[in-house]
């Protein structure tokens, strides 16, 4: 029987894990939502500063199971989810719902009341099943290229 995943917090350590996580996932996955442009401008972002920064600055979560890094996820003081990516062989397990739900007992537990985030094609389901509700549609550039980003929001249940 496989040995059961766990939650850690996110730690300097696993940073380097996590970017090439992130641009594997989008190179390998991307392309079935996105365009050849799309993708290749999405990718670029694991190599930008402020990726980093993000992973350094946020609250954040790994999934790890023997010892490997399946997922991360990370939210900021004010309730922004702002990344979360699933390793492309363990993407349709449950694993995004898992660090999802970490995210938002966490939220709890350090007094964030409303998330909000800007979900891809790929992870808008996903957060519609958790109970964040559309606020509109939201158009990015990244290198002159176009995306369009579903913008959620989340309360904590009363």
């Amino acid at each position: 029987m496989p040995e059961q995943p766990d939650i850690v917090p996110l730690s300097e350590q696993h940073i380097p894990t996590l970017i090439a996580l992130f641009e594997q996932s989008v190179r390998q996955r991307g392309p079935e939502h996105y365009s050849e442009a799309q993708v290749e401008q999405w990718a670029l972002g694991a190599h930008h500063p402020g990726f980093v920064s993000q992973l350094r600055e946020h609250h954040g979560w790994v999934l790890e199971q023997a010892g490997a890094v399946l997922g991360f996820v990370t939210l900021s003081d004010d309730g922004h989810l702002s990344l979360l990516y699933v390793s492309p062989d363990h993407q349709r397990q449950g694993l995004g719902g898992l660090l999802l739900a970490t995210a938002l007992s966490q939220a709890a537990r350090l007094g964030i009341e409303t998330l909000t985030t800007e979900a891809s094609a790929f992870s808008y389901g996903l957060f519609l099943r958790y109970g964040f509700e559309l606020t509109g549609l939201e158009s990015v550039e990244r290198g002159g290229v176009g995306f369009i980003r579903y913008r959620l929001h989340w309360r904590l249940p009363s």
